[in-house]
């Protein structure tokens, strides 16, 4: 089956309409056919389109597959942006894995919002992404591969040649009279994915001709399955969710443990940190969850933390900063905290903290100190600051941390665990309420 612009055409169509493309092009044969073709599509399109070289320093040649590319784009009066990254890996490092990372921390520096990120990977890329997940024991969402297009960085990545074999992009190379380079490093089988394109598939395909086309269809499948657990998950987690973003352990241990698993993930997924293996699952669910509700047990990876303190589970970081003295809260409805504490938002609310005081610039935002007291709103007496957190279900090793709201140097919230004295009511108040995000 052959490909042109016309397929590339029905691909873009199913995605989201951008502002703007922004086409990754290495020099190589699939990212120079990508960018031909897009670049015939233009005038279709009608949004602007952009190429980028990231350009690693990793190869003695690299300099002139950048000579190359700067050509090819000034033929196709495609601008083109260039980022020089210098990589020079540790030993023990993977050359592969340290030059992907580097890579598209690069585009996504790069990406500007609402514009979609086009990478050239296709049908034999996938195919051999699904094996590799497969030879590493990967769960559904390792199977699931590559996806067609998601969400990214403010705007998008799409792999509009996904659905395309290697044979047909290399077909429209030779149609068009296209030059391209070869990256050297592609023939080497110490690489895991070399090993495979080069020596396991042709053998596959010597006795399965359509594998390439059977095993990405797998991984599409396994894709589809993904999105309905995620929803499933998403569902769950809605449920089991409370207050700080807290999950609680009661819910969580009325799930089975296949969803209860799938909730954990979520939740970690929603705070766009590193998601834990089986390994640490299985610890979560052994040494956390099945621990005392009087017992503080914490499980790390990466560099964040899960810890139980009662009814609930606590994601934090592994590592905490130190904290200022005092941050000024300016009028606006959100202050970004320091050290991995979060932020804290206001919302309009009948009662609570007169919004007044943001606009006079008398908030400021403190954390515990010695001797700090506080007395609720409502009632009788002052609490000293242990006393209170006990009371209000304040984990011990969050009460440093905890942000403190002071209006004139006086203490009038423990984040939003509750308020402490009385304001000054005018006539005309307007309130809001406060929400500590973590």
């Amino acid at each position: 089956m052959g490909f042109g612009t016309t397929d590339l055409q029905q691909n873009l169509q199913a995605f989201p309409r951008p502002a703007a493309y922004l086409v990754a092009y290495s020099g190589g044969l699939d990212s120079h056919v990508l960018l031909h073709a897009m670049a015939r599509l233009r005038g279709q399109l009608d949004v602007s389109l952009r190429a980028v070289h990231v350009h690693h320093g990793l190869q003695a040649v690299a300099d002139d597959w950048l000579t190359h590319c700067r050509e090819v784009c000034a033929a196709l009066d495609v601008p083109l942006q260039v980022d020089h990254l210098g990589l020079q890996p540790q030993p023990g490092q993977s050359v592969e894995a340290v030059a992907r990372e580097a890579r598209y921390a690069a585009l996504a520096e790069l990406l500007q919002d609402d514009e979609m990120l086009l990478t050239a990977q296709h049908r034999d890329d996938q195919a051999e992404t699904l094996l590799l997940q497969l030879l590493r024991g990967a769960g559904i969402e390792g199977l699931a591969a590559m996806p067609a297009c998601r969400p990214w960085q403010g705007g998008w990545h799409a792999r509009p040649l996904l659905a395309t074999g290697r044979e047909a992009l290399h077909a429209y190379a030779l149609d068009h009279g296209l030059q391209w380079v070869d990256d050297p490093s592609n023939q080497d089988q110490r690489f895991d994915r070399n090993y495979l394109r080069h020596t396991v598939m042709p053998t596959l395909l010597a006795r399965w001709p359509g594998a390439s086309r059977t095993l990405a269809r797998s991984a599409s499948h396994l894709a589809g399955a993904m999105h309905t657990l995620h929803e499933v998950a998403q569902a769950d987690l809605q449920a089991c969710t409370g207050a700080h973003g807290c999950l609680s352990v009661s819910a969580l241990l009325g799930l089975p443990q296949q969803r209860r698993q799938a909730t954990l993930r979520e939740w970690v997924r929603r705070h766009a940190v590193a998601l834990p293996d089986q390994a640490r699952l299985q610890e979560i669910e052994r040494s956390v969850l099945s621990a005392g509700p009087d017992s503080s047990p914490l499980v790390t990876w990466s560099d964040v933390g899960v810890r139980r303190y009662r009814d609930q589970l606590w994601l934090l970081p592994a590592t905490q900063g130190p904290l200022p003295a005092t941050l000024a809260w300016p009028d606006r409805p959100e202050l970004v905290l320091p050290a991995g504490c979060g932020r804290l938002r206001r919302t309009p609310a009948p009662a609570g903290i007169p919004d007044r005081y943001w606009k006079e610039g008398r908030v400021t935002v403190r954390w515990r100190s010695e001797g700090l007291r506080c007395r609720p709103r409502g009632r009788e007496g002052t609490r000293s600051f242990k006393k209170l957190a006990q009371e209000l279900g304040i984990p011990p090793w969050q009460r440093d941390r905890v942000p403190l709201l002071y209006v004139d140097g006086e203490l009038a919230a423990v984040a939003d665990y509750c308020l402490c004295g009385e304001p000054e009511v005018h006539p005309g108040d307007t309130f809001s309420r406060l929400h500590w995000e973590q």
